[in-house]
């Protein structure tokens, strides 16, 4: 099982912040040492799981690095993996879609969304907005209300759901939080946009990983000493894309590599000090527990469409000014309806029933289910694009068939610099035949009008699924979206030249360096890289006792 590791080993091991008891890696971890049988391994997340930036994607993306080294690893299992990450889309998505790109027997599934669904921070984003910039005494209250951030509850609610899908499966798969960085963590401190190290909502939904007792893994843990604090003249640009400081390079993937390798050793490791045995297949048989979020019970998803497959469900007879085209590069495809014209009509066409009522035939069962009142809707969520230029609004409507309350200005132009896809929710009522309208506004928040719809998801509803309003400002839970403010873009973009060519200047605690200090940090960044890619003395004697202990381990196994 020997790996290569990219990254100081300290840096490694600051990465697996929880195991817990790891009941369902170990018997996996068990299952491939004998190869006994195939096995799955996916992925889901955003663009970065998907490859992007990575210079051969399917070779050099993390995933497809960890893959490699399991194949090699297990010699014995027979693996095969599946990447289910969609780009630019958040957990919300996968939630109502997880059927279409998970396998239903995986073994193992990667789980990174950290990234996409948002930065943990509200009223700092939205703060000029309410204090004035030349106050001089400011009383802040927040310690009833920060007891429950509900900003951030609603998007961990989501998390869970998808998280209980997975583990519900009967395969009963291994679940790895892979927790990658929001925007802004990489950027230059004292930047407008920087995200602090407390800034992310990992640590929100790392309580789902102690709760469930799943393994987690921090790409922010494993990159800050080196990257943010410059030890060894480390800086952001060794391992991030200078464009944008959120998705990383090769080196970035090799990182990231090297975390799930550790915790796949790390498991091995554990079962040489306690192999599998009857505590594990106790928790293997135990059911899942209720909701760590009160009443938060996954619901049954009936229906996601997206991307190339949405196509069909449009009325192209009745809808006008939207064109079907592909925004994407090869292999990231990104379909959808766009238009830029004001007043144009897409008229999308769906069966909302419920699949209980579906089999009781048609009228009769959409009657009945109209009389059982709102407790009878259903989740209606339509994907669309939100991006930071040129971009308009729209309005979203049940015209034929069905009833739902009108969205009637959803705004496509995004608060931070990045196009990411978020979900208009509608309640939508039973009906064989539901037609909805989504109709291009002449009102705009940009210099454009663009507006790109992607694909619709359905599932049932139910009364906890409520989105609640905020000071006036509604929250949905299945969106991602946060309170944000418009940034100020070329200040952004200085930044982002700043943290590109002068990171390392910015050290924590050393704000100015000479030419000598400079050049010493260069000297050890180097050694490390050779120490780390040569191995040591005392290296080579752990390797022996590895290799001994590895035969323990067969033996223990094969007995």
């Amino acid at each position: 099982m020997r790996h290569e590791y990219t990254l100081p080993i300290p840096q490694v091991q600051k990465s697996l912040v929880y195991t817990g008891a790891n009941f369902r890696l170990r018997k996996l971890v068990h299952d491939m040492i004998l190869g006994k049988r195939p096995f799955k391994v996916g992925a889901i997340g955003g663009s970065i799981t998907n490859g992007a930036k990575a210079s051969v994607i399917g070779e050099t993306d993390w995933f497809s690095l960890v893959g490699k080294y399991m194949k090699q690893a297990f010699p014995r299992a027979s693996i095969s993996l599946r990447n289910g990450a969609l780009p630019a889309t958040p957990s919300a998505l996968m939630n109502m879609c997880l059927e279409q790109y998970v396998d239903e027997d995986v073994d193992l599934v990667f789980v990174e969304y950290v990234a996409n669904d948002g930065s943990n921070r509200q009223l700092n984003m939205c703060l000029e907005q309410y204090v004035d910039e030349d106050v001089d005494l400011v009383f802040v209250d927040y310690v009833a209300n920060d007891g429950s951030n509900r900003f951030d509850e609603v998007k961990a609610k989501v998390y869970e759901r998808l998280l209980r899908k997975l583990l519900h499966r009967r395969s009963k798969p291994a679940v790895v939080l892979m927790q990658l960085m929001p925007k802004g963590m990489a950027f230059a401190p004292g930047s407008r946009e920087k995200v602090p190290f407390h800034g992310t909502l990992e640590d929100i939904y790392g309580a789902q990983a102690q709760y469930y007792d799943l393994p987690w893994l921090s790409f922010r843990n494993a990159m800050w000493r080196l990257s943010e604090l410059h030890v060894h003249g480390y800086n952001w640009t060794d391992f991030m894309w200078d464009a944008d400081f959120m998705h990383p390079i090769d080196p970035g993937m090799a990182a990231i590599s090297d975390m799930a390798v550790n915790l796949l050793q790390s498991t091995a490791l554990g079962l040489l000090l306690h192999p599998l045995g009857r505590q594990d297949k106790e928790l293997l048989q135990e059911p899942l527990p209720p909701p760590m979020h009160a009443g938060n019970w996954e619901a049954k998803n009936l229906m996601c469409t997206y991307g190339e497959a949405f196509k069909p469900l449009a009325d192209s007879a009745a809808s006008q000014g939207w064109q079907f085209i592909n925004e994407g590069k090869r292999g990231a495809a990104k379909w959808g309806y766009v238009s830029s014209t004001p007043g144009s009509v897409l008229k999308i066409v769906v069966n909302s029933m419920r699949s209980s009522s579906s089999k009781d035939g048609g009228a009769a069962a959409a009657a009945a289910a109209a009389a059982a009142g709102e407790g009878e809707k259903m989740n209606v969520m339509l994907a669309y694009l939100k991006s930071y230029e040129g971009m308009g609004m729209a309005k979203f409507e049940c015209t034929s068939g069905c009833s739902c309350e009108p969205r009637s200005r959803i705004d496509a132009l995004h608060g931070l610099r990045q196009s990411t896809i978020f979900l208009v929710r509608l309640l939508v009522s039973q009906a064989a035949r539901c037609e909805i309208s989504i109709t291009l506004l002449q009102d705009s928040s940009s210099s454009g009008h663009k507006f790109k719809v992607s694909g619709i998801m359905i599932n049932e509803y139910t009364r906890d699924d409520i989105a609640f309003s905020v000071s006036g400002i509604m929250m949905n839970e299945y969106t991602g979206d946060d309170v944000t403010e418009k940034l100020h873009e070329e200040q952004w973009l200085g930044q982002l030249q700043d943290t590109a060519h002068g990171g390392v200047e910015r050290a924590a605690g050393n704000s100015s360096s000479s030419s000598s200090s400079s050049s010493s940090r260069e000297v050890s960044k180097r050694e490390v890289k050779e120490e780390i890619a040569s191995g040591s003395a005392a290296e080579d004697t752990l390797d022996k006792e590895s290799d001994r202990r590895r035969k323990l381990y067969a033996a223990a196994f094969s007995g």
